[in-house]
């Protein structure tokens, strides 16, 4: 073909109707920053991990519970995210534990709900809280965990907790816990 062709190709032949054709090298010769509307991301330099925004709510109130089943707490914290391929950082830092009486008591842990769509269990495994005997030494609660909520809706994070027996007092003496959501870009 390229021997015996010659002249304009038509657009109804599959041609351009033009008798020169100009092709782009995108890699040399586009310069500045894509916009999210064409692909991009609207930045002029990206990093991976960045952190994109940061929530964080606390209390200050007692919470307990008879309860063996996990039972929702005060504390909760709402992030929505950026992209579905964030990821969210969520920790939980303060407080204290106690138990009315007896050997280990109650446990708390981490729930999330998306979009509204009701709170499940996500945590690798319980915030366990150890009976300090005679109410020194209460113990703080700490929590970290990075969680991939692959979503654009709003996520909700609450701490949860229950009893094995017994009254399970969690933030006792009305100390300060506090959440702090990230959102990591990825």
């Amino acid at each position: 073909l390229t021997a015996k062709v010659t002249g304009t190709l038509p657009i109804a032949n599959g041609g351009t109707n033009s008798t020169s054709t100009t092709f782009v090298n995108a890699a040399s010769n586009v310069t500045g920053t894509l916009p999210a509307a064409n692909g991009g991301t609207g930045a002029t330099t990206y990093a991976p991990g960045k952190v994109l925004q940061v929530q964080y709510g606390n209390i200050t109130s007692d919470q307990t519970t008879t309860s063996t089943s996990y039972a929702a707490t005060t504390l909760e914290d709402q992030i929505t995210p950026s992209a579905t391929d964030s990821k969210i950082l969520i920790m939980v830092g303060g407080g204290r534990g106690s138990y009315g009486a007896g050997t280990l008591e109650g446990s708390a842990s981490l729930y999330r709900q998306i979009d509204g769509g009701g709170y499940s269990s996500i945590s690798v495994g319980p915030l366990d809280q150890h009976y300090e005997g005679i109410a020194y030494g209460k113990l703080s609660i700490s929590l970290s965990f990075l969680d991939s909520p692959s979503t654009t809706s709003a996520v909700d994070y609450k701490i949860y907790m229950k009893t094995s027996a017994n009254t399970y007092y969690w933030n006792s003496a009305s100390s300060q816990v506090s959440i702090t959501l990230m959102e990591i870009g990825a």
